[in-house]
């Protein structure tokens, strides 16, 4: 029986970046369900595993060292017992409760570093779509220098305005790609009529955006010691969790909406 061929659609849909977000969302509530109904006993006989497991590592390292440095194997037992004293520090029985609710605050922190960096993969994906679909809505008005080698192919004598165009592509993309959620926001209603959303969003956008940078350059700063500190202040609360996915989802389904209503051979809405 001869299997009818599916032909590939090269149109950018949002169908198979908003799976993605789900898909990321559903592994982080397994997680989640996961953890609420560990009891603290697993928990500590897991930190207890761990605390083995590295030091084994320590033990199979020094076991080496003290192979190549046969002179220094004095210190070995000193090293040994410091290493399992800091490890028993971290992982002492009564930071348990601590441990498991600093972990779903870093549930939703990780949950959302990688909602972010899908979006901004899309949104490159997006903003490189509506550039080939229509350059001269962005270019148009650009006083742009260029070299001359920019627009000769090297494999022949002609003019080559699709490498040319493909440079100015590549080069915008990656420009915006480094400016604010602000800048993006105003770059995409300038230029493409998108609007992510009003002025309150946009601000509430720039502050999920903040949180991410906090998480992601901010990782060596003391995390919290009790439990109260992280109920009251946790970095990523869930209330600024569902917002982000409403926003992440939302806002690339809506320009590729908008982008499928006037370059359809660019863009597909489904």
């Amino acid at each position: 029986m001869s299997q009818r061929r599916t032909r590939h659609d090269p149109r950018i849909s949002s169908a198979p970046y908003v799976e993605v977000l789900f898909g990321v969302q559903s592994q982080f509530e397994l997680i989640r369900f996961g953890l609420q109904y560990l009891p603290k006993s697993r928990i500590k006989a897991f930190y207890k595993e761990r605390l083995e497991r590295e030091m084994q590592a320590w033990e199979a390292f020094m076991a080496e060292f003290e192979k190549d440095f046969p002179e220094m194997k004095d210190i070995v037992p000193e090293v040994l017992a410091t290493e399992r004293k800091e490890l028993r520090k971290r992982y002492k029985p009564s930071d348990v409760r601590v441990k498991k609710e600093l972990s779903e605050d870093r549930l939703n922190q990780s949950e959302l570093l990688l909602l972010v960096a899908h979006f901004e993969s899309f949104i490159k994906t997006v903003h490189e779509a509506f550039l080939r679909a229509a350059p001269g809505r962005v270019f148009a008005s650009r006083d742009t220098k260029f070299l001359l080698r920019e627009i000769f192919d090297s494999s022949g004598p002609s003019l080559s305005t699709r490498k040319f165009l493909n440079e100015l592509v590549i080069k915008e993309v990656k420009a915006l790609d480094r400016e604010s959620i602000e800048r993006k926001a105003e770059y995409f209603k300038e230029h493409f009529g998108v609007v992510f959303g009003t002025k309150a969003e946009i601000e509430e956008l720039k502050e999920i955006m903040v949180t991410r940078n906090k998480i992601s350059h901010e990782t060596y700063s003391p995390p919290p010691s009790a439990l109260e500190e992280i109920k009251e202040q946790p970095l990523v609360s869930d209330k600024v969790l569902t917002r982000a996915r409403h926003f992440f989802q939302c806002i690339p389904k809506l320009c590729v909406r908008e982008g499928a209503k006037r370059y359809s051979s660019y863009f597909r809405d489904s």
